[in-house]
């Protein structure tokens, strides 16, 4: 802080002289004006300004602020006086008896609190002086309390500096205070008799007006820390995901709402507790911690007393330093949540209801019957039927019409994974250190939580795995590849084949166990060519969706619809969406689908009766046309696996892609 010869260089090393000097020079200014050299430049400017608003020679009439305006700005600057009591009370103690007064003002110089000497209080009370009052040099002249609010910086004023003769005889050093953002807060100065002013005391005031400064700076950030901790406190309770952070003596410092609830414990009963004390991290979890390798959600399971919890941990480290650890913060995600929202984003939903079922005959209201009664049960369904019948949206059906039908509908396409990898995708698999696995896969069980497994083509299934299946519908629970924890399975079961699985059973390639724990609800799905008058609801319906796919509306010759009805549709459905399917996109100038947009081996049959004819009756078909048809029921039974398909016709794949491009056949569509 600058000295006050330095901010008032013109004070006479003996104070008695400088005081002489300064009558003079007041008197000569107050007559006509004139300024003395000896007057420092503030004084002079501040008696200038209080020129002609200010009579020096009149005793000062205080003004004051009124009571409810007092109120409001002692309000106002309520923090400021909180702080600065203390400070005035100790400055108090080292000049009481002196008759000091030590006084606080807001930002516009009115009087809001006083610490003094009776003497000195007694004499401004007679002035008019008092909590109230307004200093400012426009209604008072030149004071230290004025000066400072106008120059606003440290300054003194003692004796014949006052532009007002009434204050003479005093002296007195005011320093102004600003907050963190440099706004004027208010003045703190001290005021006592000229003949005791010290030196000394401008610089104690402005000591003391720091010391305010600082103090309201602290409690300003303070404040600003505390709410944005407890806007942090408030973000954190709010994510769904449970969060706990210990401190570099692995003392947990915070844990937040989601994470109590996931643990079953208080928040402030885990608080300040070790690592350890009321939980249990994984063993892959504390080797990552010591060697500070931070993990992203790893599946885990933490102990919580006697209690398991399974979630996703990820970890990660906050240093203070690159050498010295600050937070360690895991995170937690619910297994269960996760679970749902992996659910959502591979769609596994069943979209079909009963409604979406095609057929009017008794053997598809026996169908619909059954659902309807089985649906409610937890057993296991077993949906047997030839190829394209509707096995799938069967299935769909089912768990829609079920209590879980909120749940996720998970399909397993036995037939499409191969051997070597259905148990390890059936199971999933646990993390892994010694393998550097550290994230796992849950099973398709996990997965169907809640809902319902479908495994389609289970005849497909490897005995191995026919045996975890078996497993976990006899037992309720699965164990991952390399895990040690058992999950318990809350999902329903339903399998569909096409396969003879009596056969199957005879010849050791499907587990009898097994067979009859799916079975214990078996419905059959009639093949069209049992329920010929389901052929034009069938093709109908299938119509219809092509009209809303393709944006025209798409319909059936009346030739075309006899040919159906007699045609044998060894695919069924599936077979019948396909010859629709191709036929609509050559439809495309009126979208009437005639026989010119017919298969070959689909026409034919209506010169095929169904009735025994003789041998001279009979139609013979040209070598191409049994060569394609011959290709044709190939695909049927082979679901349009080009390796065995060309197996079956015994010649190579090349020919057998020869053969299917002259004669226009898709594999992809029988499969």
């Amino acid at each position: 802080m600058a000295s006050p010869k330095a901010i008032q260089p013109n004070v006479f090393d003996k104070p008695d002289d400088y005081q002489r000097a300064m009558s003079e020079a007041w008197q000569k200014f107050t007559s006509n004006q004139q300024l003395d050299a000896v007057v420092p430049p503030l004084i002079a400017a501040s008696w200038r300004r209080s020129w002609g608003r200010v009579n020096p020679d009149n005793t000062v009439d205080f003004t004051h602020m009124g009571r409810d305006h007092l109120l409001a700005s002692q309000t106002a600057s309520f923090d400021v006086m909180a702080i600065a009591r203390p400070v005035m009370e100790d400055v108090y103690q080292c000049v009481q008896r002196s008759g000091t007064v030590i006084i606080l003002t807001n930002s516009v110089g009115c009087m809001l609190d006083l610490v003094g000497d009776e003497e000195i209080i007694k004499i401004m009370s007679d002035w008019g002086c008092e909590v109230g009052s307004i200093l400012s040099e426009g209604l008072i002249g030149t004071t230290s309390f004025g000066l400072a609010l106008t120059e606003r910086m440290p300054v003194q004023v003692a004796g014949a500096e006052h532009f007002v003769k009434q204050f003479h005889a005093s002296a007195g050093a005011t320093a102004p205070m600003f907050d963190i953002s440099g706004r004027l807060l208010g003045l703190l100065g001290l005021v006592m008799p000229a003949n005791r002013y010290h030196i000394h005391s401008l610089g104690l005031v402005a000591a003391a007006a720091r010391a305010v400064e600082n103090q309201h700076q602290s409690d300003l950030l303070m404040a600003e820390q505390n709410s944005q901790l407890a806007q942090l406190n408030t973000i954190l309770s709010t994510i769904s995901d449970g969060i706990l952070v210990w401190n570099a003596d692995h003392l947990l410092v915070h844990a937040n709402h989601a994470a109590s609830q996931m643990l079953g414990i208080p928040a402030h009963s885990l608080v300040g507790k070790p690592a350890g004390a009321l939980v249990s991290v994984p063993a892959f979890v504390e080797e990552s911690i010591l060697q500070r390798k931070p993990l992203t959600d790893v599946e885990g399971v933490l102990n919580v007393g006697e209690r398991k919890v399974n979630c996703l941990i990820s970890l990660d480290f906050v240093f203070q330093s690159p050498e010295k650890l600050r937070w360690i913060i895991v995170t937690l995600r619910s297994e269960k949540k996760v679970r749902k929202l992996i659910q959502r984003q591979v769609g596994a939903t069943a979209a079909l209801t009963l409604d979406d079922i095609p057929g009017e005959t008794p053997q598809m209201q026996h169908v619909r019957n059954f659902v309807r009664s089985a649906a409610g049960a937890q057993a296991s369904i077993l949906i047997r039927g030839e190829v394209g019948t509707g096995k799938n949206a069967l299935a769909s059906a089912i768990h829609n019409a079920g209590p879980w039908h909120d749940g996720p509908f998970v399909i397993f396409a036995s037939s499409s994974v191969p051997n070597e990898l259905v148990i390890s995708d059936l199971l999933g698999y646990d993390e892994s250190i010694e393998n550097k696995r550290l994230s796992g896969r849950p099973s398709k069980f996990e997965l169907a939580q809640g809902g319902t497994l479908f495994f389609q083509d289970v005849d497909a299934l490897p005995l191995e795995a026919q045996a975890v299946l078996l497993n976990a519908l006899e037992i309720g629970v699965v164990q991952r590849l390399g895990g040690q924890r058992a999950v318990e399975v809350e999902a329903r079961v339903i399998a569909s084949t096409s396969a003879n699985m009596e056969v199957l059973i005879a010849q050791g390639a499907f587990r009898p166990d097994l067979y009859y724990r799916l079975g214990t609800f078996t419905v059959t799905l009639p093949p069209l060519r049992e329920r010929p008058r389901d052929i034009p609801v069938v093709a109908n319906r299938i119509l219809a969706r092509f009209t809303r796919q393709l944006g025209y509306e798409v319909s059936l010759a009346p030739e075309v619809m006899d040919v159906f009805k007699k045609y044998a549709w060894p695919g069924n459905i599936r077979e019948m969406e396909a010859v629709l399917g191709r036929a609509a996109t050559h439809a495309t100038a009126t979208g009437l689908i005639g026989l010119a947009h017919i298969p070959s081996n689909v026409r034919l049959m209506e010169a095929t009766p169904r009735t025994f004819k003789p041998f001279l009756q009979v139609k013979v078909s040209s070598l191409s046309e049994m060569e394609r048809e011959t290709i044709l029921l190939v695909a049927q039974m082979h679901r349009g696996n080009v390796s065995r398909m060309a197996q079956a016709l015994d010649i190579s794949r090349t020919t057998l892609w020869r053969k299917l491009k002259d004669y226009g056949i898709d594999p992809n569509e029988y499969r």
